[in-house]
């Protein structure tokens, strides 16, 4: 239906909008909290959203079912934040923003094999090529940005595992309500970080969530980014398909950028110009020919 992938579209806008914007809360909150605190933080107050929105608990109809929902919860909850934190950790957003522009034609390459309906086509590499090449233009017209190896690699890592988990979303158990399905991967993200917290012994910076700065981006990452955010590309990948909705993720280097222009006074260059025009056309190309082989998806 027309309006269902408009929607779609839309919902899946709004959740890249919002994700550009948390690189830069997670980058503040590194000087305070460690990687997997922050994740338990954020994801614990967004549990307690979806909980208040949904609070009906319902039997689940199989164990085969309770393991798609841990599975959800390991890799797009768990994983994928936890090498996405530690790159931002050893290097720099810019270069966690650029490997997350892997994240649409990774997802177009297993949803090609795993999912019905999507096929990968010349055309989706070649706007991922148009966009690349926009990227670079923001992110290397930075005098700052280096190749740092190690935090490189884990972002390359946090790309592919998230890709997988948006192809995972798209065949995840039917007949469950939606927020449900966020809630119980949720919840299982949160138990796998406690354990991870109980065997690495790692130390909490308590007295750290007294500072305003620590606790007014914790509640935007966790209520608006993890929360909100999540739904919204549960439902977008449900109504167009997680090709589709995975090429929106080319827009967060120019978002991230514009924020800085919004936000922080910083000048538009002819470098955001350039490669915010190269994005829009990579993402134009890619979804306008990869829109027929979702109409039955979703």
């Amino acid at each position: 239906m027309p309006s269902a992938r408009l929607t779609g579209h839309l919902f899946t806008f709004i959740t890249i909008a919002i994700w550009s914007v948390a690189f830069v809360g997670n980058k503040v909150l590194l000087a305070h909290l460690t990687p997997i605190e922050i994740m338990l933080y954020r994801f614990l107050l967004a549990w307690g959203l979806l909980l208040a929105l949904y609070p009906r608990w319902r039997t689940v109809r199989s164990w085969r079912d309770e393991a798609y929902f841990f599975l959800l919860g390991f890799l797009g909850i768990f994983l994928y934040f936890l090498l996405e934190n530690f790159a931002l950790r050893f290097t720099q957003a810019g270069n966690v923003g650029l490997y997350m522009g892997a994240i649409p034609v990774l997802t177009a390459l297993l949803a090609h094999f795993l999912v019905r309906g999507e096929r990968f086509r010349t055309a989706l590499l070649l706007g991922f090529l148009i966009a690349l090449a926009g990227m670079g233009v923001i992110l290397f017209s930075e005098r700052h940005f280096t190749l740092r190896l190690r935090g490189d690699l884990l972002a390359l890592a946090g790309a592919a595992t998230f890709a997988l988990y948006s192809v995972a979303l798209k065949k995840a158990p039917q007949d469950y309500h939606f927020l449900l399905i966020a809630r119980k991967s949720f919840f299982y993200g949160i138990v796998l970080m406690l354990l991870y917290l109980a065997l690495a012994h790692e130390p909490l910076h308590l007295p750290a969530l007294k500072l305003p700065v620590v606790w007014l981006n914790l509640l935007f990452l966790g209520l608006f980014s993890s929360g909100l955010a999540f739904i919204l590309w549960q439902q977008g990948i449900e109504r167009i398909g997680p090709v589709a909705a995975g090429n929106y993720i080319y827009l967060v280097p120019l978002l991230t950028a514009l924020t800085g222009v919004i936000v922080l006074d910083e000048e538009i260059t002819p470098a955001m110009l350039t490669g915010g025009a190269l994005i829009l056309l990579g993402l134009f190309v890619a979804q306008r020919r990869s829109a027929p082989d979702n109409q039955d998806v979703g």
